[in-house]
């Protein structure tokens, strides 16, 4: 995250904005405890110096849960379960967001996570 922030004239690296990537290769694997990237999201009128990449709009399949990046493997293993019963293939890698954690909440049980997974037609 420091090297995100690193020669920014702005603080974009807050709540709801960083997130954490698993790799498709590892995801189909059920290696969902190796985060492979850690990146951003960036808003129109954020100004980042660096280089950057407009991801395309996706099929995910979805959860938002209570709780942080210790409780996310057991919610990895339910869309994985997910996308196997309905024979989707896993089309990139997962997208972890905490929307509500220490900033927002002092109680751990308060924070919120979701997690997204692209997924096409197997």
């Amino acid at each position: 995250m420091r090297t995100l922030q690193k020669d920014q004239e702005e603080t974009l690296v807050f709540l709801g904005k960083v997130g954490l990537g698993i790799s498709k290769e590892h995801l189909e694997a059920d290696a969902y405890q190796v985060y492979d990237t850690v990146f951003l999201l960036l808003e129109p009128e954020d100004r980042y110096q660096g280089i950057t990449e407009e991801l395309p709009g996706q099929t995910c399949v979805s959860i938002r849960f209570c709780g942080s990046h210790n409780e996310a493997p057991a919610y990895y293993q339910k869309l994985l379960t997910y996308i196997r019963e309905h024979r989707l293939k896993i089309d990139g890698f997962s997208r972890e967001v905490t929307m509500i954690d220490y900033v927002l909440a002092n109680d751990p049980k308060q924070f919120v996570t979701e997690i997204q997974i692209p997924v096409c037609e197997g």
